[in-house]
């Protein structure tokens, strides 16, 4: 993944839609070689220029018994479990970071998944997982906590 020259945040042209709480900050990356949209609230923005640390958002499609998305959100590129997975990871802006994988389960089972919390996983990275990128990121803070969603 390699991001985007182009990308830097900035308001949303469309931002005079909405209310000034709501108004929209956006940047493009590149993921898989396709274009990623990632928006913020203004909430999100001021809680990201607080930080020390950059903030790194790792959205998963996750293939098991059924497909389910998750978002999952780490410290710092540190918090990423390898240098490869540190290295896949495209920078939104000073402040944000965006990493997409595809993992699937090694089995399905319940005894497994609740002893563990949830199934053993393996990344995928063959050509079908490379072809595979989120199309639009929506991340917000809000009461404190970090929230986010991605659309495929």
């Amino acid at each position: 993944m390699q991001p985007d020259a182009t990308a830097g945040p900035h308001e949303s042209p469309r931002a005079w839609r909405f209310p000034r709480w709501q108004r929209r900050f956006v940047a493009e990356v590149t993921v898989h070689g396709k274009p990623v949209v990632v928006e913020w609230s203004r909430a999100a923005q001021a809680a990201l220029a607080r930080r020390a640390q950059p903030l790194t958002l790792e959205l998963e499609l996750y293939f098991s018994c059924l497909v389910k998305k998750s978002v999952r959100f780490a410290e710092s590129p540190a918090g990423c479990d390898t240098a490869d997975a540190a290295a896949r990871t495209v920078a939104v802006g000073e402040h944000l970071r965006l990493r997409f994988r595809t993992v699937t389960s090694t089995a399905c089972s319940i005894d497994v998944a609740q002893r563990l919390g949830r199934q053993p996983e393996v990344e995928l990275d063959g050509a079908v997982a490379r072809r595979l990128a989120p199309r639009r990121v929506w991340l917000d803070h809000r009461r404190g906590a970090w929230t986010a969603d991605y659309w495929m």
